[in-house]
């Protein structure tokens, strides 16, 4: 055999390799000369079509190269969501290249992506469905060789040599985590983006949320190094300057700034942080902050290695609350965990508001002890004062502190809050809980029991702060509970005789919160009012309270109702019915009228709307009707008004003068009913009945103007006996008008006598006519009598007019 040297062969193959590649590019560079990307849209299309129910639609032209790149350029693309109803994604203009040999080795490298005016919807509905689902399936079916224990692939590396974005705006609706609203990116630019590769980033963006509730712009630049190789997916920014301008949840005017280094583990859920500080200027809830900062050396958190560490934290709020100086501080120098090895300083810090009502405070702790799953921080201890002229206040609140940073809560537990508080020189009011409290990210929870002014109190419930509205579930139970020492002044009962003043109605409070309320006292004393087994259940949601229970024994009695309040319409309406109460002192407390007096029932169903007392008063409306026993109507005594009767019909004159608190007219009975429109209350059943006189009329009194206008009609009775029976017999049988006129704190009384004296003069005709019957007054001619009715008339008008 002949033998050749090795280099020989080498050279042979080498040239061989040589030829296949002249031929390989020779072919590659016919095949790209010939090749008309555009010829394959209608591919596309009916690819797109058949495998996933989507219209494509590719109006500009297409641009593609395979060699030695794989490089595609289109315009005017748009593509619809599944069924072609509507349009998923829609592009202006985009660009990019694809290295065809790391391509087929499993990398992905691209050249610099470029895209302008890019639309895409983004969903996902309350089960979970996406609706880019389809498109992430595969085109094939899995195979049992691919389901089975066939070996993972490697992951896929990704390498861009960099991104270019503008007017790139993405529509998202996400049902599970409750988002719904846009993203516009007006410009994001950065350098390569490779896993464990710094590039440098910039960004300028815009949120529209409106749920949660977030609009403002995002801009900004950083050093990102992201991570998504199989050791796992996060990121880090480094030399951050972020900055977002709007308004977010329930703050606006947000003005926020963010420098430092920040790490994000996205699979462990770990932060690591350096040099970073957060300055923020927001107004929230009548707070205004102005310079407010969150400055922290090192920050560290990893919930999977269990270690936490906190280097130099300080934080500083500063501002203004009701337009009056607000500081806080709050200062934590060292605290390292790692599981159940702890070391770190005690924390400190102090609150201050200025003003008439001006308030500090001051706090501390012990040395934490504990572990990771067990974070505690003992002898935290409070002490709050205020030594304005408006307010005095001294108290103090001891608690052990429980931190679980896994679940990210607090526990304040055993907790005992002491306290005194007097205001414009009212009596103190004296505090004193002791139990626990809970906080998490959002949600607050409390078990507290002890005293309040001596008397007991239970005082139960739990917040959730993650909607833009909290949302509380609270029950209390006292044995007494005075609000007046919590109201401001002016509270005082209402003055008969004294006009009331009208006062603004302000319900935008009830927007402030939702949830459920209960409330239980042995005795309640608010305002005027003292009531006795009082119990209260509500239901707050969205600006409208719904009180479903209101009872307590009040008056002498019981009231039992419900009640409604709309803070959007300023409309309030109560329905109520209160048995067996004393009306008078009813009547005084709730309106300050002092017009009747007796025992009964009162029922009312009236609602109104206003921004004003006086414009519910005068858009006042429904009924209201009452029963009352052995009472008395305040302002005239009838009965001596008309033993006066003789004189003022000799005259034939009405009698007329104004209400007295120091006559009143009896009754035994006492019923009527009201319809109540524009704030006008309506009445034609009045019956009131006493032992001389039976009293009906009609009449409106104007609740909004503060005036009646009212005709009773007074009959009195046949009887002599009773109550000035022998002063009345002239007027037995008679009805006699008596008009009501003017406001309710000066009533004008006025008796009608003018047209009582013709039907008195008929009455003693008809009594003389009867005696020369033989009769006796107001009694009939009997059949059977010895003289006919028609003689016995004709003799008796003879003896009348001789």
């Amino acid at each position: 055999m002949m033998s050749f040297p090795l280099s020989v062969w080498i050279r042979r193959l080498l040239v061989v390799f040589a030829g296949l590649l002249l031929i390989v590019g020779i072919a590659v560079a016919l095949f790209a000369s010939r090749f008309d990307a555009n010829a394959y849209k209608g591919l596309a299309i009916d690819w797109m079509q058949t495998h996933r129910h989507r219209v494509l639609a590719i109006d500009g032209p297409v641009e593609l190269s395979v060699w030695p790149r794989l490089a595609l350029k289109v315009s005017r693309l748009t593509l619809s969501e599944v069924g072609g109803a509507a349009t998923f994604l829609s592009i202006d203009d985009a660009a990019f290249a694809v290295a065809v040999w790391p391509l087929l080795r499993g990398d992905v490298t691209i050249g610099r992506v470029d895209a302008r005016g890019v639309r895409l919807s983004l969903e996902r509905d309350a089960k979970g469905r996406r609706n880019i689902d389809d498109l992430l399936a595969p085109v094939t079916p899995t195979t049992p060789e691919t389901a089975s224990g066939a070996a993972p692939a490697r992951p896929l590396r990704i390498d861009v040599s960099g991104i270019a974005l503008a007017d790139f705006r993405v529509r998202i609706k996400d049902a599970q985590a409750g988002i719904d609203g846009e993203l516009l990116v007006k410009e994001f630019d950065s350098g390569r983006i490779a896993s464990g590769v710094e590039t440098k980033v910039r960004l300028a963006a815009q949120i529209v949320l409106r749920t949660p509730a977030i609009q403002g712009d995002l801009s900004g630049s950083a050093r990102l190094t992201p991570t998504f190789d199989g050791a796992g997916s996060g990121l880090r920014l480094a030399d951050m300057s972020l900055g977002f301008k709007g308004d977010a949840l329930n703050a606006s005017a947000i003005d926020a700034g963010v420098k430092g280094v920040l790490g994000w583990d996205m699979g462990t859920g770990a932060i690591d942080a350096q040099a970073f500080r957060v300055v923020l200027d927001a107004n929230t809830a009548g707070l205004k902050l102005a310079g407010s900062s969150l400055a922290i050396d090192r920050f560290g958190f990893d919930p999977q290695r269990k270690t936490l560490a906190i280097q130099e934290l300080k934080l500083r709020v500063r501002g203004t609350q009701s337009a009056q100086p607000l500081e806080f501080d709050l200062d934590w120098p060292a605290l390292d965990v790692k599981a159940n090895a702890l070391t770190g300083s005690a924390l400190s810090g102090r609150y201050s508001r200025g003003g008439v009502l001006a308030v500090s405070a001051s706090f501390k702790s012990g040395a934490p002890a504990g572990s990771f799953e067990a974070l505690r921080i003992p002898a935290f201890e409070a002490t709050l004062r205020s030594d304005s002229a408006a307010r005095k206040l001294a108290g103090t609140l001891r608690a052990d502190l429980g931190l679980d940073p896994q679940r990210k809560t607090l526990v304040m537990n055993p907790l005992d809050l002491r306290a005194s508080i007097s205001e414009n020189g009212r009596k103190p009011v004296e505090v004193a809980l002791a139990g626990r409290a809970n906080a998490a990210l959002s949600t607050l929870g409390w078990a507290l029991a002890g005293r309040l002014n001596g008397q007991g109190v239970n005082l139960d419930g739990q917040a959730d702060l993650a909607g833009a509205t909290p949302l509380v579930k609270a029950q209390a139970r006292f044995d007494a509970l005075d609000l007046n020492a919590f109201l401001p002044e002016g509270a005082s009962a209402p003055t008969p005789g004294k006009p009331a003043v009208d006062a603004p109605i302000d319900l935008s409070i009830l927007r402030s919160v939702n949830g459920s309320f209960g409330l239980r006292a042995a005795t309640l004393t608010v305002r005027q009012y003292r009531i006795a087994d009082a119990r209260v259940d509500a239901v707050l949601d969205a600006g409208m309270l719904r009180v479903n229970h209101l009872q307590g024994k009040v008056w002498g009695g019981s009231v039992e109702g419900s009640a409604f309040a709309d803070s959007r319409a300023s409309r309030i309406a109560v329905k109520a019915v209160a048995s067996g109460v004393d009306v008078n002192a009813l009547l005084r407390e709730v309106a300050g009228k002092d017009l009747l007096e007796g025992r009964g029932r009162l029922a009312v169903d009236v609602d109104s709307a206003g921004r004003s007392t006086a414009e519910l008063k005068s858009r006042l409306r429904g009924s209201a009707s009452l029963q009352l026993r052995d009472g008395a109507v305040k302002g005239i005594n009838l009965a001596q008004r008309f033993r006066q009767a003789r004189a003022a019909l000799t005259q034939r004159t009405d009698h007329a003068f104004k209400a007295s608190q120091a006559e009143k007219t009896d009754f035994s009975e006492l019923n009527a009913s009201f319809q109540i429109a524009d704030g006008v209350a309506r009445n034609s059943d009045l019956d009131l009945k006493s032992p001389f006189l039976r009293l009906a009329g009609q009449g409106a009194a104007d609740i909004g103007h503060n005036r009646i206008d009212y005709t009773a009609r007074a009959t009195v009775t046949d009887t002599t006996k009773g109550q000035d029976g022998a002063d009345l017999a002239a007027l037995r049988g008679l009805t006699v008008p008596v008009r009501l006129t003017g406001p309710f704190e000066a009533i004008d009384w006025k008796i009608e006598w003018s047209g009582v004296a013709a039907a008195l003069v008929r009455n003693q005709l008809e009594d003389k006519i009867k005696e020369r019957l033989g009769l006796k007054p107001g009694n009939s001619p009997q059949p059977g009598q010895g003289t006919s009715n028609k003689d016995a008339l004709r003799d008796a008008l003879k003896g009348l007019f001789k």
